[in-house]
């Protein structure tokens, strides 16, 4: 499997950060790759994720922030959706309530 491919196999919303880090996780040799594989899944998230990004370029570091603000621009914009939507429920629930009690 081609790196392309791999990423390409990473649902969506993923690809921004396998294109990314791949390159670098690439780039360390055979015995530190094997060593961070081996350890990853019961290392804490966060001490993972610094060890990437010490591996990684200005350049790289800089586009991992644009990536990270491109998520956080994408939550908070479903999170404004879901909040308009809950008081849109809340207040036809509480219309509806007061319809019931005005009849």
């Amino acid at each position: 499997m081609t790196s392309d491919e791999l990423i390409e196999s990473l649902p969506s919303d993923l690809r921004p950060w396998g294109r990314l880090w791949l390159p670098v996780l690439l780039r360390w040799s055979q015995e530190n790759l094997a060593d961070f594989l081996m350890n990853a899944a019961g290392m804490p998230w966060d001490a993972a994720y610094r060890k990437i990004v010490r591996s990684m370029s200005t350049a790289e570091k800089v586009r991992e922030l644009e990536i990270r603000r491109e998520s956080l621009e994408k939550l908070n914009q479903q999170n404004a959706e879901f909040v308009t939507e809950q008081r849109r429920l809340f207040f036809s629930l509480l219309a509806k309530v007061l319809q019931t009690l005005v009849e």
